[in-house]
């Protein structure tokens, strides 16, 4: 009797390890990361958009999307809004699957913005431990909407814009790891500041942005890359100027764009090194002469411009000693940077060999990859404005 026990005992912890072994060698798959594009194509931007899906689906082919999530909320002006899921289906071809679709609205309107992202946040079937927002529409870094109706901040519906405070309140309380502007002029210290708590790292361009807009057919598979999420944002930026450097005179895109990484953890103490080289100094920033730092921005019709190369603004300012330290700040904020040699301005007016924009040159030596405002005698309005940025409260004051 005593042996039969024995017996049984021994079947019964042999059972229970090979159902351990069993368990450890068929593992549940690692969640992969839910990546949101938020499409604001309400505007002139409507067919391009629809262009860029397309591409989306291409991109997530094979096992790009790595076991993640790729939803797209997108606005446009000829069908109501939707929430699509880019998903390979039940065949394995990659499909669009409606999941929502909303009445007419206002998808620049914080409220509007926010209920988008509580309704995949609280989704769980798109629940992740990592995070990526794309940000689709026309901009023009923190410029506001009511000194020009033609300046936007980030984002057009019709004729609605969000300001860049009206972006970071729709964003309070979420956290990514990276965000990524398909939109001109983002590349900005003064916007990467003001949202250096909702996420890890931005990826922007400083300049205008061909309404193409990203390659999304090339680099979806690097939004979904797991482990360094530095170095995949990396990939995304080469791929973007590299798509466009390689256009030739024959095509019907010029061969302009730039683009830079930023990494926002390094921004607070890239703030204090300008701090100490611009504060008390509104008055000298007044009299430069900014026809001698290099200019990112043209928009139409004006006969002023506000966003230059911060770097080289920097450089108009600091001391030898004071300039150095900012370099080396600004190395940990600015962890990649790229430029063809011209940018295309499709807002600055006419003779150029691509339709009524302007090609203007850019000088890579003197390119640090972000923009910054440059307060000036003639702007008063802007000037105002600028003080209320978080860039001016902790720099400036």
């Amino acid at each position: 009797m005593k042996q039969k026990t024995i017996s049984f005992s021994i079947i019964l912890i042999a059972t229970l390890i090979f159902s351990c072994c069993w368990v450890d060698e068929d593992p549940l798959p690692t969640p992969g990361r839910t990546v949101i594009v938020y499409m604001a194509a309400d505007n002139s931007l409507n067919s391009y958009s629809y262009d860029n899906i397309k591409d989306m689906v291409k991109g997530a082919g094979g096992e790009n999307l790595n076991n993640g999530k790729l939803l797209v909320y997108h606005d446009s002006a000829s069908e109501p809004p939707r929430l699509i899921n880019i998903k390979k289906g039940a065949s394995g071809e990659i499909e669009q699957e409606i999941v929502r679709t909303y009445e007419d609205r206002n998808s620049v309107d914080v409220g509007v913005m926010r209920s988008v992202l509580a309704d995949i946040f609280n989704d769980e079937d798109y629940r992740s431990d990592s995070y990526g927002l794309v940000l689709w529409s026309h901009g023009t870094a923190w410029l506001p909407a009511d000194v020009k109706n033609y300046l936007r901040s980030y984002g057009q519906d019709e004729t609605n814009y969000m300001e860049i405070y009206d972006l970071k309140e729709a964003l309070k309380g979420y956290t990514f790891d990276f965000i990524i502007f398909d939109d001109c002029y983002m590349a900005n210290i003064e916007v990467a500041y003001t949202l250096r708590d909702n996420t890890g790292y931005i990826l922007a361009s400083p300049t205008e942005v061909l309404a193409d807009g990203l390659p999304y057919h090339y680099v979806i598979k690097y939004m979904f890359e797991k482990g360094n999420t530095s170095r995949s944002l990396k990939k995304i930026a080469s791929a973007f100027y590299s798509y466009y450097n390689e256009q030739l005179g024959g095509s019907n895109l010029p061969k302009s764009a730039s683009t830079a990484l930023v990494e926002t953890a390094g921004l607070d103490a890239l703030a204090a090194v300008c701090r100490e080289i611009l504060m008390g100094k509104e008055e000298d920033i007044l009299n430069l002469t900014v026809e001698n730092i290099q200019l990112l921005e043209y928009l139409r019709a004006t006969k002023y411009h506000a966003l230059y190369d911060f770097a080289d603004f920097i450089k108009q300012l600091a001391t030898p000693d004071q300039y150095a330290r900012f370099e080396a700040a600004l190395e940990n904020v600015v962890v990649y940077k790229e430029t063809t040699d011209v940018a295309f301005f499709g807002y600055g007016g006419s003779g150029s060999d691509y339709g009524s924009g302007l090609i203007v040159p850019i000088d890579k030596e003197r390119f640090c990859g972000i923009s910054v405002y440059v307060p000036q005698r003639n702007l008063e309005s802007l000037n105002e404005w600028y003080k209320r940025l978080d860039w001016y409260k902790s720099v400036y004051e």
